[in-house]
């Protein structure tokens, strides 16, 4: 049986939270690139500490990717 789905748009066994390196492969910047922009406190999506790490949730990612405008090219 496929993996289940706990909401219309992650399977259960899906990573929720991202580091640096995962959130730069998940939306296509570099792993330095995040953390320039987050140190400076110019980082546009919200982040969370658990413990000593820094690590953003899917659910913020994603928010924030569907309110960024279209362009036309």
């Amino acid at each position: 049986m496929a993996g289940k789905k706990t909401s219309n748009r992650f399977p259960t066994n899906a990573q929720r939270m991202f580091n640096f390196e995962e959130l730069g492969r998940y939306i296509g910047l570099r792993p330095q690139t995040i953390k320039n922009k987050f140190y400076s406190g110019e980082f546009p999506i919200p982040a969370k500490k658990i413990f000593s790490k820094v690590l953003w949730d899917i659910k913020d990612v994603d928010k924030y990717l569907d309110k960024l405008p279209k362009i036309d090219c």
